[in-house]
C-alpha cells in the first residue's frame, strides 16, 4: 500500500527553502511518508508537515509542545549551527566525495549517495563526520583502493 505513495506530490516544509513546497514522496512505509524531496531545491529530507498546518494546531498542544522543546533545545543549538552551514554551502563548490581523499572541517562534499554534506568532524586519518540533510554519516578517508589489473 505504501508503494502507492512513492512518486507522488505532497506539500510540505523544506529546511533547505525555509518554506512549504511541493514535494516528492520518495520513501513511506505503512501509509506513513517518511522521506521526501524538494521539487524547487531538488533535496532529499524527512518529511515534515507543512508550517501552514502547523499553525492549525490547539493552543493546548502548543503548550505541551514548547514544554518538550525547552528540553531539548540546547542539544539542538549544535546541530542547527552545521544545518545552517549546510543549507548555506553550495553544491557548485562542494568536493566529490572519494574514499581516499582527505577532508577537513567544514568541507562541503558530494556523496553518490547521501548527497551534498558538510565534514563536521575528523574522527582520525580513517574516519570522516558528514551532516547530511538526512542526518550524520560516518565516512572513509585516505583508503588506499586495489589496483584493477
Amino acid at each position: 500500500m505504501s508503494d502507492q505513495l512513492i512518486g507522488q506530490e505532497i506539500e510540505a516544509y523544506c529546511g533547505k527553502c525555509k518554506t512549504d513546497t511541493i514535494h516528492l514522496i520518495t520513501t513511506a512505509t505503512d501509509k506513513k511518508i517518511t522521506k521526501v524531496m524538494c521539487k524547487t531545491c531538488m533535496s532529499y529530507h524527512q518529511f515534515r508537515k507543512p508550517k501552514a498546518t502547523a499553525k492549525a494546531k490547539s493552543s493546548d498542544n502548543k503548550k505541551a509542545a514548547s514544554k518538550t522543546i525547552a528540553k531539548v533545545k540546547k542539544p539542538r543549538a549544535r546541530r542547527d549551527k552545521w544545518t545552517r552551514i549546510l543549507n548555506n554551502a553550495e553544491a557548485e563548490s562542494a568536493i566529490e566525495y572519494a574514499i581516499g581523499d582527505s577532508y577537513d572541517v567544514e568541507t562541503a562534499i558530494h556523496h553518490q549517495k547521501f548527497g551534498l554534506g558538510i565534514v563536521k568532524n575528523v574522527i582520525d586519518s580513517r574516519k570522516i563526520e558528514v551532516l547530511f540533510h538526512d542526518g550524520e554519516k560516518i565516512l572513509a578517508q585516505n583508503m588506499a583502493l586495489p589496483n584493477k589489473g
